[in-house]
C-alpha cells in the first residue's frame, strides 16, 4: 500500500507498559507514551509530521497483585479515553519484566477477549528500535533485552472510554530470603499526560516468617496482618511515573528478620541499605519494659482547643500503657505541676487517677521549659532501675519565658542532669510556629528521639498519638550493628540506631568496601538481657545493584550535615560537600535547587565559549549563600519550622521520588537544561549529566544513527540513552557523548 493511500495515525502509549494506538489520522498524535510513526513492524512508512494534541487519555491505572508464596498473580484494569473527534484503534504492546516467567497472559476489553502472541526478546528489540527511528523517541530503550506481549486493539469512538483489564502470572525470584517484584510503570515524559487516578495494591500471602517489606521509589502504606501477610498500598492522582514501581520483601523465621540491598558503582566504595524488621505476633515476654513521662505546656497559649487537644492526647497515652510500664504526668507553665511524686506502676487504678487529673489540666500563666525538662529527668533519676529504658515525649507551644530563657544554657543544664541510666530517648513536639526549633531538635537529637511540629491545620492528639503508636512496644534496645572483621563499613545513617520497636522497620545506610558475602550481627538488650541476632551470608554487591540505595545514603548525609550547619554555622568545607552530593545524586533541598541551572555552551550545536566551571563557581557561591542564610536565621516562626522539618525529612528519609527538572537514572543524575527546537518543529527537552566538566572529550552522536543504537545495546547505557534524544552523557572520566537528534 502507498504512502498516499494511507492516512493512518501510529500512536504508542506507555502506561508501565507500552501501548502502541494507530488511529484513522493523518497526523501523529501524543498520549500517555511514545508517539509512533509509522507502526514498529514491516509495514510502509509514513511522513513524519508534527503532533497536533492528545487525544488519549488514562482517566483510570489500578493494579492489584496477589503474591502467594513465590508466585505473582496481577490483574491490570486501565481506562482509556478518547478526547478526539476520531476513532481510534491499533496495537498493544507490553514489555514484561526482566527476568519474568510469564504464563497465563489474558487481556479483555469490556468483557471481550483479546486473542495476542508473545515476542521474544529479538522480535522485541526490532520493534523498539523501529518505534524509536522512525519516532526519535528513545523512551523504549530502556525495555531492550525484555519479551513482550503483543495484540490488536480495540477501536475508541470519538469522546468514548473503554476499559481494559489485563492478568498475567509471574514467579519472583528469591536471593539471601529476599524477593523482588517489579511492576513496569514508567510513563514517558515528553509532554504525555499524566494519570488521573493511579492505585497500587500489592497483597503477601503464605510467606512464612515475613518480616522486611520495602519500596526504594515508592510512598507505600504497609499494613501488616500477621506473620505471613500483608498488604501494601499506593495512590496518586496525576502523576506521570518516571520509574517503575519496586516491592521488596523478605521472610526470615528468627525474631528478627534482616536483609541487605546494596549498590556499588565501578571504582567506587559501595552503598548498602540494610532493613530489619521483628514479626507481627509478638510474644509477651519479648516486650521490653520501659518508664514513660508525658511532659505538657499548660502555659495561658494553651488555652482553647490546643489544651483540648492535648488532653485527648494524654488520655490516649495512659490508655496505651504496657502493665509492665511505669509513667508520670508533668505539667509546666510559671511552675511545674506533678500527676504524683514519682513513676507509677500501671493498673486499672492509677489509670483511672491519671485520666482524672488529666480532666483538671488549665492552660495559664508563662513557659518554664528549663524547670519543666529537669524535674522530668530528675523523676526518672530518683525512681528507677537502670536496665529500664525511659522515654520522655515533650510537649510545649511556645518559647522559654520563665527561669532559664536561654536555649543554649537550657541544653547545658539538660546535659549535667542526665540519670545515670543506660537508654534515654526523648521526644520533642512544638505546637504552633513560636517555639524554638533549634532548642527541640537538638534536645531531640541529643538524647536519641526526634523532633515533630504539629501546625495550624493539623491536630495535638493525632500526632502525638501516631509517634507514640510507632514507639508504643519496643523490643530491643541499645541496637548495635557488626558486619564483621573483614568488611569495613562507615558513614551509616542514623547514628546512633534508634531501638526496634514492634510494627516498625529498622532502615539503615552506610558505605562498605568491598562486596562479598558477610555476616550481620544485630544486638541489643530486652529487659536488661543481651540478645545477638545472627545473619551469615548476606550479599554486599561486587558491582551493579539496586541505584536507588546510593540515593538515599546521600539524602540522609545531606539532611545530617544541613543540621550541622544550623548547630555550628556554614563553613566552605561543608558547602563543597552539599554541592557535591546534590550534583552527584540529584538531591534537590531549598538549599540546591540551582542545581537545575542552563549552561549555554551546551544548548548550541557544540560547546562553546562558556565554561561550565565558571556556572559552577556561580552555583557553588549561591549555595554558600543560601546556606549561610540558613545558618544565621531565627530560630522560631513558621520558615524555621518548615526548615527543621525539611532536615528531618532528609535525615528520616526511607524512599525517593523523582523531582522535576532532575532524573536519577541507574547511578546517574541528569538535570532538564532548558528545551532544543528540531527541524520538524518539536521542542525537546534537554537533558545534561551532573558529572560533565568543560574540557572533556565529547563525542556527538546522531540520534537514530548505527553508532546510536549499537550504544543502546548496552544495558546500562540504553537507560541513560532512554532520558532524552537530546542528551549528554558522561560515559567514563574525561569523555562524554552528546546525543542530538539535529
Amino acid at each position: 500500500m502507498s504512502v498516499q493511500g494511507r492516512s493512518h495515525l501510529w500512536l504508542a502509549i506507555a502506561f508501565f507498559l507500552m501501548a502502541v494506538i494507530w488511529a484513522a489520522w493523518a497526523r501523529p498524535l501524543a498520549a500517555q507514551g511514545i508517539i509512533i510513526d509509522p507502526p514498529p513492524v514491516d509495514w510502509p512508512p509514513v511522513e513524519p509530521l508534527p503532533p497536533l494534541f492528545q487525544p488519549i487519555t488514562i482517566d483510570e491505572h489500578r493494579v492489584a497483585a496477589l503474591i502467594d508464596g513465590p508466585v505473582a498473580n496481577v490483574r491490570v484494569t486501565q481506562v482509556f479515553r478518547n478526547e478526539s473527534s476520531q476513532t481510534v484503534e491499533g496495537v498493544y504492546l507490553f514489555p514484561l519484566p526482566v527476568n519474568a516467567t510469564v504464563s497465563d497472559f489474558q487481556m479483555t476489553v469490556n468483557g471481550q477477549t483479546l486473542e495476542g502472541k508473545l515476542l521474544n526478546k529479538e522480535e522485541a528489540r526490532r520493534i523498539y528500535e523501529a518505534i524509536v527511528r522512525q519516532r526519535r523517541d528513545p523512551a523504549l530503550l530502556e525495555y531492550i533485552g525484555r519479551n513482550v506481549f503483543q495484540t490488536s486493539l480495540f477501536p475508541i469512538p470519538p469522546g468514548e472510554s473503554r476499559t481494559l483489564v489485563l492478568t498475567y502470572t509471574q514467579v519472583l525470584n528469591q536471593q539471601a530470603g529476599l524477593f523482588e517484584f517489579v511492576y513496569p510503570l514508567r510513563a514517558q515524559q515528553y509532554g504525555a499526560p499524566s494519570i488521573k487516578a493511579l492505585a497500587i495494591t500489592v497483597e503477601l500471602r503464605n510467606q512464612p516468617g515475613l518480616r522486611t517489606v520495602y519500596s526504594p521509589n515508592f510512598s507505600i502504606n504497609i499494613d501488616r496482618t500477621d506473620d505471613t501477610g500483608a498488604r501494601i498500598g499506593y495512590e496518586a492522582s496525576a502523576v506521570q511515573p518516571t520509574s517503575d514501581f519496586k516491592l521488596y520483601f523478605g521472610v526470615d523465621q528468627e525474631a528478627v528478620g534482616l536483609n541487605l540491598l546494596s549498590y556499588k558503582p565501578a571504582g567506587e566504595d559501595g552503598f548498602f541499605l540494610l532493613l530489619a524488621a521483628p514479626g507481627v505476633e509478638v510474644d509477651p515476654q519479648a516486650v521490653v519494659a520501659r518508664d514513660l513521662l508525658f511532659v505538657v505546656d499548660v502555659s495561658g497559649s494553651m488555652q482553647g482547643e490546643k489544651i483540648k487537644q492535648t488532653q485527648q492526647a494524654a488520655h490516649f497515652l495512659v490508655d496505651q500503657l504496657h502493665p509492665e510500664d511505669r509513667f508520670n504526668l508533668i505539667s509546666f507553665s510559671t511552675g511545674v505541676r506533678l500527676w504524683q511524686t514519682g513513676l507509677q506502676p500501671v493498673d486499672e487504678a492509677t489509670r483511672q487517677d491519671a485520666h482524672s487529673w488529666i480532666d483538671q489540666l488549665a492552660a495559664t500563666g508563662s513557659t518554664d521549659i528549663n524547670r519543666a525538662l529537669l524535674e522530668g529527668l530528675g523523676q526518672l533519676s530518683a525512681s528507677r532501675t537502670t536496665e529500664r529504658p525511659a522515654y520522655i515525649l515533650f510537649l510545649t507551644d511556645g518559647l522559654p519565658t520563665m527561669g532559664e530563657v536561654d536555649p543554649t544554657q537550657i541544653l547545658v543544664n539538660v546535659q549535667n542532669n542526665l540519670p545515670a541510666v543506660k537508654t534515654l530517648r526523648l521526644f520533642t513536639f512544638g505546637v504552633g510556629y513560636d517555639v524554638n526549633t533549634d532548642l527541640l531538635d537538638e534536645l531531640s537529637r541529643e538524647l536519641g528521639g526526634r523532633s515533630s511540629y504539629v501546625q495550624a491545620d493539623e491536630r495535638i492528639d493525632e500526632q502525638v498519638s501516631q509517634l507514640y503508636s510507632s514507639i508504643s512496644t519496643p523490643l530491643l534496645v541499645d541496637l548495635a550493628l557488626s558486619f564483621g572483621s573483614h568488611v569495613v563499613v562507615d558513614e551509616v545513617y542514623p547514628y546512633p540506631l534508634p531501638d526496634l520497636f514492634a510494627g516498625d522497620q529498622l532502615v539503615v545506610v552506610g558505605r562498605y568496601r568491598t562486596g562479598g558475602k558477610v555476616a550481620v550481627q544485630l544486638s541489643g538488650t530486652v529487659n536488661g538481657q543481651s540478645i545477638i541476632y545472627q545473619f551469615p551470608g548476606q550479599p554486599l554487591v561486587g558491582s551493579g545493584g539496586e541505584p536507588q540505595v546510593a540515593r538515599l545514603w546521600a539524602t540522609r548525609k545531606i539532611g545530617a550535615l544541613l543540621a550541622q550547619v544550623r548547630r555550628t554555622g556554614a563553613n566552605q568545607e561543608l558547602i563543597d560537600e552539599l554541592v557535591e552530593l546534590s550534583l552527584q545524586y540529584g538531591i534537590v533541598t531549598p538549599y540546591t535547587s540551582y542545581l537545575v541551572i542552563e549552561p549555554p555552551e551546551l544548548l548550541g550545536q557544540a560547546p562553546g565559549a562558556v565554561p561550565q566551571v565558571e556556572l559552577r563557581a556561580q552555583a557553588e557561591t549561591e549555595v554558600a549563600m543560601k546556606v549561610q542564610v540558613a545558618a544565621d536565621a531565627d530560630a522560631s516562626g513558621a520558615a524555621a519550622v518548615a526548615a527543621s522539618e525539611t532536615r528531618n525529612e532528609l535525615i528520616n528519609a526511607q524512599t525517593l521520588q523523582e523531582t522535576g527538572g532532575v532524573r536519577y537514572v541507574n547511578g546517574k543524575t541528569f538535570t532538564r537544561q532548558g528545551m532544543i527546537e528540531r527541524a520538524d518543529g518539536q521542542r525537546v527537552e534537554f537533558w545534561v549529566d551532573t558529572l560533565y566538566r568543560a574540557g572533556m572529550k565529547l563525542e556527538t552522536v546522531s540520534f537514530g544513527s548505527e553508532r546510536y543504537f549499537a550504544l543502546a545495546r548496552q544495558p546500562a547505557l540504553a537507560l541513560w540513552l532512554a532520558v532524552s534524544p537530546e542528551v549528554l552523557i558522561v560515559i567514563k572520566p574525561g569523555q562524554a557523548i552528546r546525543v542530538t537528534s539535529e
